[in-house]
């Protein structure tokens, strides 16, 4: 589950220095900031995602990650 990691830490993954350098750890408040501004939450990030802006779904795709392990 991505909720309580820290951004940018993901072993194998290609993250930009904006998000390695973020400080974010991940909660249900900070993943509905960046799902719905990408770029204004991680100012550098290279997420080309324009955001959510629904949030229904934005709660939607919270709640999936909450099931992953």
């Amino acid at each position: 589950c991505i909720i309580g990691e820290k951004a940018g830490e993901v072993p194998g993954f290609n993250f930009s220095k904006a998000m390695k350098e973020s400080g974010i750890v991940w909660d249900e408040k900070t993943l509905n900031e960046y799902l719905e501004h990408p770029q204004k939450t991680v100012k550098g990030t290279r997420m080309a995602f324009p955001g959510l802006k629904n949030p229904k779904d934005r709660a939607d795709v919270i709640a999936y990650l909450k099931t992953l392990k």
